[in-house]
């Protein structure tokens, strides 16, 4: 584990679940935080994308 992890509690839903466990899987990964911590690691490393991911209010559960 190379650097200083600070433990962070979220709530998810299943379908967040389903896409950090699968993700684990599919690429042998440690656990389900390095998952988090590879998926924040692209945002960071790609300021391009913030508005696309963060800008647009999306909701997958809402009518």
């Amino acid at each position: 584990m190379a650097g200083t992890k600070t433990e962070l509690t979220v709530d998810v839903n299943a379908e967040h679940i389903g896409l950090i466990n699968a993700s684990k899987e599919k690429y042998n990964l440690a656990d389900e935080g390095k998952v988090v911590r590879i998926i924040m690691d692209y945002i960071i490393v790609n300021p391009g994308i913030h508005d696309t991911v963060f800008k647009d209010v999306r909701c997958l559960r809402c009518e």
